[in-house]
């Protein structure tokens, strides 16, 4: 079977760079007392590579991706010495799957490994059985929330884009995400799709 615990070595946290939402951030607010702009910068969509799923934003100097910052060691800004995460038990949704990925088929949610973790994640065992059903459950649970939080992520950012056109600072995108992200956890909460 696949067999897979987090031994909080941080190997995928020196790898990736981590695309977060408006929720992720109010996760770093309430949880951990962090301000967003010491934890959260924007990257040049120009230079990071993504995917149609996550937007970027216009700002008055370019388009970008917001993401948790990036040390210049190139590791996670919540990557400890001793390679744990500072904030392992609230980390951003994306970081939770890893080292598997979701895909929605034909309207159900597949778990699948991620091929990226292959021979670099220690704590993943490939033995070509089925991942365990708890873990699939798992995921699959938190794929919902995922899906749900990229809604309200892509629908946030195509208002900030079409309402002020790239006219605007990062801290004026801070101010409004915070703002829209209370009214989204509430939306969430009420849902039964809220996640620490």
């Amino acid at each position: 079977m696949v067999k897979f615990r987090c031994l909080q070595r941080g190997y995928c946290c020196r790898r990736y760079w981590i695309p977060v939402t408006h929720l992720d951030i109010l996760r770093l607010v309430l949880y951990g007392c962090y301000n967003p702009r010491d934890v959260v910068e924007p990257l040049e969509a120009s230079v990071y590579p993504s995917t149609t799923d996550i937007p970027a934003i216009r700002l008055s100097d370019g388009e970008y991706y917001i993401a948790l910052k990036i040390e210049r060691d190139g590791s996670c800004v919540f990557l400890n010495r001793d390679g744990k995460c500072k904030v392992h038990e609230f980390k951003p949704l994306v970081c939770r799957f890893y080292p598997f990925i979701y895909v929605v088929r034909n309207g159900d949610i597949v778990i699948e490994v991620n091929t990226a973790a292959l021979g670099e994640c220690p704590g993943l065992v490939l033995d070509d059985k089925p991942i365990p059903q708890h873990i699939v459950k798992e995921l699959q649970k938190l794929a919902k929330v995922r899906i749900e939080e990229l809604r309200l992520w892509r629908e946030l950012i195509n208002e900030w884009n079409n309402s002020v056109a790239g006219s605007r600072s990062f801290e004026d995108f801070m101010k409004f995400v915070i703002k829209r992200a209370w009214a989204d956890y509430t939306y969430l909460k009420e849902r039964g799709l809220l996640v620490k």
